[in-house]
């Protein structure tokens, strides 16, 4: 179970300061898909950042395992953030100098299994979504879909506690959208990881578990 408890934070535009989320308090359990709806600003990728452990809150606490991250030093918030957490961006950001075949195994070669292994189950990985033909493909030569699964199979390969998904289908079209979002969902469920999902894209929203809105710096169950 992941908790926030009376979380808030702002930030400076300027000379004004900004509050984007206030008194914050959720409790959702692994193995669930969450949906975060809210418009430009309005706090969502505050919101994933302090849940990937990227950014500390400036109030209340956030835990993990019962466990408060507000303890934990930087060692221990980087193993953490490396081992149990994936992420999936608006721009799917594959290391261009590598092919989608060590894009996608580099998370399991940085937390320390072997070449071998790693590009084994990479390869496994690509085949069972049909991008057999990709493996030793540059990031450049993808289209923008292909490119975003990509990034989807590279975030869920370890296997993940938490995926973090901000605007993952921001830059794609329907249908490229909903392809996207069906590798998610499903690898999701297969590794019994919670997945949160921050998006705009209302027609998503009967696919989460557990839908909130942000608004007014204020988190509310739909």
């Amino acid at each position: 179970m992941i908790e926030f408890k009376n979380l808030s934070h702002n930030y400076k535009q300027g000379n004004e300061l900004i509050q984007v989320l206030k008194d914050v308090n959720l409790k959702i359990n692994f193995n669930q898909t969450v949906g975060l709806i809210g418009p430009s600003g309005s706090g969502k990728s505050t919101l994933l950042n302090i849940l990937g452990l990227i950014q500390k809150p400036e109030k209340g606490e956030f835990k993990i395992h019962e466990t408060s991250t507000n303890v934990l030093n930087e060692i221990q918030i980087t193993k953490l953030r490396r081992e149990k957490i994936g992420y999936i961006f608006q721009n799917s950001q594959l290391l261009e100098d590598f092919n989608c075949l060590e894009n996608v195994a580099m998370p399991l070669l940085l937390n320390g299994l072997s070449k071998d292994e790693s590009y084994s189950r990479a390869k496994k990985m690509m085949e069972e979504f049909g991008l057999k033909n990709k493996l030793y493909f540059k990031p450049s030569l993808l289209s923008g879909g292909e490119s975003q699964r990509v990034s989807v199979l590279r975030a869920l390969i370890k296997k993940p506690l938490i995926l973090l998904a901000d605007e993952p289908t921001g830059s794609l079209d329907q249908k490229n959208g909903k392809l996207v979002m069906k590798y998610i969902f499903e690898l999701a469920q297969q590794f019994k990881t919670l997945c949160v999902v921050a998006t705009h894209n209302l027609s998503f929203v009967s696919n989460f578990n557990i839908c909130y809105k942000i608004s007014n710096s204020k988190l509310y169950k739909l």
